[in-house]
């Protein structure tokens, strides 16, 4: 009886072993896949630009890796990506995250959000490119406005801006340069920018860009402001175990609770992410030759949480937790959490909830008066975002009464701000001194 032939399996396309394995982070053998495939299409004369593209992005991901960050993660949330930035807390210390749409009223498709910094005069924001060119504005006419259709371009190409206000006017949105040179701008027709975020320090911008420069999709950079004429210096991509082959959207750190937050889609299903929270260092630590290649890339992909915990850190991780519990039920500022007196960390390994506490009575006599600057300056952000959440609907003959209660509950609010953290530090300070 003759056998029956077996039918051939057909190869699977090195593009796909090559994803396959980029995915996995195995970048050597999508290496060697690349060079191979290339070397034989050279020799049968054809096209390699693709496949060339594709190795030097292969071969910066392992550069890399080998730089992959320590961090502990603290905490991870998957919700609906509309939905992220409704799930990271923030103080009042650290500014505020919101999306285009809900900042301004507008329709917007693209996905832009915006940054605003704790004192609510400065804006970083994205738009379409380019902005045309403005005016000055009033409170009436916003220079988003100016900027956008009233029906908002569902473009993809969107560019970080940045606008400060002076007095109740906000200028026109200005395009922030340095973040990407026109050739490589050439080579990316689909280069986007959005997802600002800027240190307490004034100086340090986070943000999530597409392009030459990312390990897939969207990536995280970091950079920093070149003085004042409004330039930044060439960013850097921050690396594992932030980026990732799948879209990585935002960064921010909450310095005044020590606790950061990146959002990732990777293995998540469509429009889904993942919102992970962790604490912050305050210097760049790496793994070094503590971990061999497969437990790096581990660490890297972040296939488990646990595994980025130090057992001598039990103590630093369940105090983060309390602060992260505070953020949320306190609504964005640990300080209102309903449980304990009040939420104050003192530094890495302590954060103090009752007035005993304290072992300065100088910090201690400074918090009682910490606890009533902080509940007048929550109150006043609350009235302020309601004034501007109904500032937009309102009549036009409400409008001017609104813009002068704004501008006057912003007279008082912004000093006491800037008063509350300086506070706040004294009040480290006396009792981390105090002997």
């Amino acid at each position: 009886m003759a056998q029956k032939k077996r039918t051939a399996k057909p190869a699977v396309p090195v593009e796909e072993q090559v994803q396959a394995a980029f995915a996995a982070y195995d970048f050597e053998h999508a290496e060697s896949l690349l060079t191979t495939e290339i070397a034989a299409l050279k020799r049968k004369r054809k096209s390699t630009g693709k496949l060339e593209t594709m190795l030097e992005r292969t071969r910066q991901a392992a550069l890399k890796l080998h730089a992959t960050e320590r961090i502990t993660i603290i905490d991870s949330l998957v919700c609906p990506k509309n939905l992220m930035l409704r799930n990271i807390r923030l103080s009042l210390e650290s500014g505020r995250i919101d999306s285009y749409a809900s900042t301004f009223h507008q329709r917007d498709n693209s996905g832009a959000t915006i940054y605003e910094n704790e004192f609510g005069n400065k804006r970083f924001l994205a738009l379409p490119a380019p902005v045309p060119e403005s005016s000055a504005t009033t409170p009436e006419d916003s220079p988003e406005d100016s900027a956008r259709s009233s029906s908002a371009p569902e473009s993809p190409s969107l560019r970080l801006a940045v606008s400060d206000k002076l007095g109740t006017t906000w200028s026109a949105p200005a395009f922030l340069t340095g973040l990407i040179d026109g050739e490589d701008l050439e080579d990316a027709p689909d280069y986007a920018e959005n997802y600002p975020f800027l240190l307490s320090d004034g100086i340090t911008l986070y943000y999530a860009a597409t392009g030459p420069e990312s390990l897939g999709g969207y990536d995280i950079f970091v950079t920093r402001s070149d003085g004042e004429d409004g330039s930044f210096l060439s960013p850097e991509n921050i690396g594992y175990p932030y980026n990732s082959p799948a879209n990585d959207y935002l960064l921010a750190i909450d310095e005044f609770n020590q606790l950061g937050w990146f959002v990732s889609d990777r293995n998540q299903p469509a429009d889904s992410v993942c919102i992970y929270t962790f604490i912050p260092n305050e210097t760049r630590q790496m793994y070094g030759d503590e971990l061999s290649d497969a437990q790096l890339r581990a660490r890297a992909r972040i296939t488990s949480i646990r595994d980025t915990w130090n057992p001598d850190d039990k103590e630093m991780i369940a105090t983060a937790r309390k602060r992260l519990t505070a953020l949320r039920q306190g609504g964005g500022n640990a300080s209102t959490a309903a449980a304990p007196d009040f939420i104050f960390p003192i530094d890495d390994q302590r954060t103090y909830t009752h007035m005993a506490d304290f072992k300065s009575p100088t910090a201690r006599e400074k918090m009682k008066q910490w606890i009533k600057l902080d509940k007048d300056v929550t109150t006043d952000a609350t009235m302020l975002q309601r004034l501007r959440d109904n500032y937009a609907t309102a009549k036009a003959s409400e409008r001017q009464q609104m813009a002068n209660t704004i501008q006057q509950l912003e007279a008082t609010h912004y000093p006491q701000l800037q008063q509350l953290q300086e506070l706040g530090k004294e009040i480290r300070n006396d009792e981390i001194s105090h002997k």
